[in-house]
Order: structure tokens, then C-alpha cells, then sequence
């Protein structure tokens, strides 16, 4: 087991998920500030409820059922729990992420769980799972958040498979600048900001006041993947560690390794 003690991390993902991973650093020693820069909240006018009904009513219809993150899970089966007692036993599912499998698994007791976490971390890997290869013809339903990225549904439109988006939910953006929380910005240990995607890292680089931005491109930034990492090193950040998804394992991992080449 990995110790963090050294470590103060300042995660800025959706509350949910920051409790969640704050406790698994927490539980290695390190010291954690939570500073959300993106709140999840459902879909609730009159036109997206509306959205979501025909989807869900219509749910039988699809082979194949994509979901995006965990609160696509969350919100997307709390709908679907609504209209059907039973899941359709020959539907397949699909997520995206370790912790989004493992939460649709628990949920889905019903048809067939097609997954690969290890392979299936972003839309690019999933697009490689074998039975998303020859879908012409198929029906598939991705649920997700609101104004997602659109690659996957693309590829999948590529060959041949007619794809329909269930958004179940919507990011809202920090109100106002805010300034970077003192118990981090004056930490005697290591500070290191993690941030797990893109969307979230483009909202500190707004939402956080500009002196306390130039501070922390100084510092070291824990991105998962090749995307992110580019990102933050076109935002300015110097000092990149680029884990290779963004599971705990991986992301602790990846700190851990830099570290020891940076002694060695």
C-alpha cells in the first residue's frame, strides 16, 4: 500500500465523486482539499423530461445500451426503473470506466454486461471492443450527459448503426471566480492538483482567480491520459503526471512512479 503523507491534493471534480476519492487518499495518509469546479445536476425542464420518457418508453427497441459515466448510470436507471420492473433480457450493456462497469453491473441484473475495463477507460477504447465492431443495422442508445462529446456516437454511425442520445443530466459551471483555498495554497507538503478530465480542467482555468492559476502551473498537475495532458500543458501547466486513466490505481500509480524517477 502506497503512502500519500507527503501529499496534499486538491481535487476539483463533482462532489460525488470527490467524497468518494478523497476517502481512498484519505485512507493513505494524504491530506485532500475538495474544491468542486462542476456541480452534476438532472434534467428537470418540461422539453428534457419529455426527451427522456420517449427514450426510455422506447428502450426495447436498441441492442445496445451505452453508458457514458456513473451518473449516467445513476440518473439513466433511476428512469429506466420508473417504465420497466424488468430490463429487456436481450439488451447489451456498455460503459465506460471501471467504476461506471461496476455500478451498471449492480444495477442491470437483467441482460448481458459487454464490458472491458481494463480496455474501455474513454470512448476511443470502447470503440474497440469486439461487439461494437460490426453493429450495421444495430439500434444503440447512449446515455449521458448533456452537450457530450460526439465521437463516439459518430464512429458508431460510421458503421452503420443508428445512435440515439438519452441526456439525463447536465454539468453546471461555478457562478462566479473563486480563490483557490487557502489550506491548500499555503500547504507544507506537496501540492498536487488532480484534476480527472478535461471539462473540469478548462473550468479552473476560468473559475480560479488568475494569481492563483500562475501559482499553481508551477505545481504538479495529475491528469489521466493523453488528451487531458495536452490540455494542461497548452493551459501552462509545467509539471505534468499523466496517469493512464482515471481509476485511483492508476492515477495513485502514477504519481508514485514519478516520484521515484525523480529520486533515482
Amino acid at each position: 500500500m502506497y503512502d500519500l503523507s507527503a501529499y496534499h491534493f486538491l481535487v476539483v471534480r463533482p462532489a460525488r465523486q470527490a467524497q468518494q476519492w478523497s476517502q481512498q487518499l484519505l485512507a493513505l495518509g494524504a491530506h485532500v482539499t475538495l474544491q468542486p469546479m462542476m456541480s452534476i445536476i438532472p434534467l428537470e425542464d418540461e422539453i428534457s423530461e419529455r426527451a427522456i420518457i420517449n427514450c426510455v418508453l422506447g428502450f426495447a427497441e436498441y441492442q445496445k445500451a451505452i453508458f457514458i459515466s456513473q451518473n449516467a448510470v445513476a440518473y439513466g436507471l433511476d428512469w429506466l426503473d420508473r417504465y420497466w420492473p424488468q430490463l429487456p433480457i436481450d439488451m447489451e450493456y456498455f460503459a465506460i470506466g471501471k467504476a461506471t462497469a461496476a455500478l451498471l453491473a449492480e444495477g442491470t441484473q437483467a441482460g448481458i454486461l459487454q464490458y472491458s475495463p481494463e480496455q474501455a477507460m474513454n470512448s476511443e477504447d470502447l470503440l474497440a471492443h469486439p461487439r461494437l465492431q460490426s453493429i450495421a443495422g444495430e439500434k444503440i442508445i447512449i446515455f449521458r450527459g448533456k452537450d457530450g462529446r460526439v465521437h463516439l456516437s459518430e464512429q458508431l454511425s460510421a458503421r452503420g448503426a443508428s445512435v440515439d442520445y438519452c441526456e439525463v443530466y447536465q454539468r453546471q459551471t461555478p457562478q462566479q471566480v473563486a480563490p483557490l483555498e487557502d489550506t491548500f495554497r499555503h500547504t507544507t507538503r506537496q501540492p498536487v492538483l488532480v484534476v480527472h478530465s478535461a471539462e473540469t480542467l478548462t473550468n479552473v482555468c476560468e473559475y480560479i482567480d488568475p494569481v492563483s492559476i500562475q501559482w499553481l502551473q508551477t505545481q504538479h498537475i495529475l491528469v489521466p491520459g493523453q488528451r487531458v495532458a495536452k490540455i494542461a500543458s497548452d493551459a501552462g501547466f509545467l509539471h505534468i503526471i499523466e496517469a493512464e486513466n482515471a481509476t485511483h490505481e492508476s492515477m495513485v500509480t502514477a504519481l508514485i512512479n514519478t516520484e521515484k524517477q525523480a529520486t533515482t
